[in-house]
């Protein structure tokens, strides 16, 4: 039996089609240059995409939303979300703050739910038209970020807490989204456009003077160009690798503490904070202080002003030993799982993971919405890249396009929408 095109498409299909296409419009182009303008838009777009891509789900393609997201919650990776998710609800019963501790778990909560929805109400095959969208939002932002620094107000770069300029969001943004958009890029073999999209990200990093996004770049770049020949390996010596350093971190903390008493030398800095927790109120670090208690301590004075910032300190401090051992036991599960990606989206996915642990290591304010949010879209980005499938080699006659809804045998082809 032929099969025979229709004059007129399916009305719900194509309605689908163009909301999903508007959707990630909104998410892979304007949302990431709405960094260089705003520092609220960003929280809007999220939920504005997600409910366009809701209302697609519901006309077609979505059927299978519940089940997928069953299915994840009973992942390891969904297990570890649940058991932090129960711990850090838990630790609102000692913190000091459990007002401000119960909203910042909300709107932890809420962001990576509305990123979930978006995720799972994605079709099994997406077309490849869709993730093109995200390079071209991404170079959007790099020439939006120079444009701005040197020709926008001094606010856009200095400010009163630097990790809070509109310049530092957009370098964040552009090392986070940067590798998702390589492997768009990379899908169809568009290397000369990849490297003047990477050039021209590094350019937007360097003229913004963060010295963070850079270190996060080429750690993700070195991570990249493992990652695709070897990505199980890279993703195992990466995975157990964060996993040891979040649980020696204390351990380390401490020796450094006793190598400068036994020296007699002055030991100051971030690091000196968290030796003198760590050696004298260790008690405290089996079960933390309770959430956003890193936070509200150094606004209030209970713990010093240069006390660490960094993912590390944040998740002893607050949650303990069972918080922190909790992370790096999800991440070290996400790091197999990405190894187990398509080849065309392994290696992004491994790079965008190194780029934000660097980030949330070294830099500062990553428990800060603005944070998640952006990570809600770079995981929405791996998603769609995740799904889309490169086109079929074919034999040279007869010419067929992408409008063919058969394969090379004559088998009919899974939908895109």
């Amino acid at each position: 039996m032929s099969l025979v095109r229709p004059a007129l498409g399916d009305p719900a299909v194509d309605a689908a089609q163009l909301l999903r296409r508007l959707a990630f419009i909104v998410l892979m182009m304007v949302a990431p240059v709405s960094e260089a303008l705003s520092h609220s838009l960003l929280y809007v777009l999220l939920p504005v995409g997600a409910g366009i891509l809701a209302v697609a789900g519901l006309l077609v393609g979505g059927e299978q939303a519940p089940k997928r997201l069953a299915v994840g919650l009973m992942t390891p990776i969904g297990v570890g979300l649940a058991f932090l998710t129960f711990w850090s609800a838990l630790s609102l019963v000692w913190t000091l703050f459990p007002g401000d501790g119960s909203a910042r778990l909300g709107r932890t909560l809420l962001t990576g739910g509305i990123a979930a929805l978006a995720i799972v109400l994605q079709p099994e095959r997406t077309k490849i038209s869709n993730i093109y969208l995200l390079p071209l939002g991404v170079a959007l932002t790099a020439v939006a970020t120079l444009l701005m620094v040197f020709f926008g107000p001094a606010s856009f770069v200095h400010g009163g807490n630097p990790d809070h300029t509109l310049a530092q969001r957009c370098t964040m943004s552009l090392v986070i989204l940067l590798w998702p958009a390589l492997g768009a890029l990379a899908l169809r073999d568009r290397l000369i456009m990849a490297i003047c999209l990477a050039v021209l990200v590094a350019i937007a990093i360097f003229a913004a003077f963060s010295q963070v996004a850079l270190a996060a770049l080429m750690a993700a770049a070195l991570i990249y160009v493992a990652a695709m020949s070897h990505p199980a390996r890279v993703a195992s010596v990466a995975g157990y690798g964060l996993l040891a350093v979040m649980l020696a971190a204390p351990l380390f903390a401490a020796a450094l503490h006793f190598v400068f008493v036994l020296a007699h030398a002055t030991h100051a800095g971030s690091m000196a904070v968290f030796s003198d927790l760590v050696v004298h109120e260790w008690p405290r670090f089996i079960t933390g202080h309770g959430l956003d208690m890193a936070q509200r301590g150094i606004e209030i004075g209970l713990l010093p002003a240069n006390s660490p910032r960094g993912i590390i300190f944040t998740l002893w401090y607050e949650l303990g030993v069972v918080g922190a051992a909790g992370f790096g036991f999800l991440m070290a599960a996400v790091f197999r799982a990405a190894s187990e990606a398509p080849a065309h989206a392994a290696p992004a996915i491994l790079a965008a993971l190194i780029a934000g642990l660097v980030i949330a290591i070294f830099g500062t304010e990553t428990t800060e919405l603005w944070w998640m949010t952006l990570n809600g879209i770079a995981a929405i980005a791996l998603a769609l890249l995740f799904r889309a499938h490169p086109r079929s080699k074919r034999p040279p006659a007869p010419a067929a396009d992408d409008e063919d809804e058969t394969d090379v045998f004559g088998v009919p082809r899974a939908p895109e929408y």
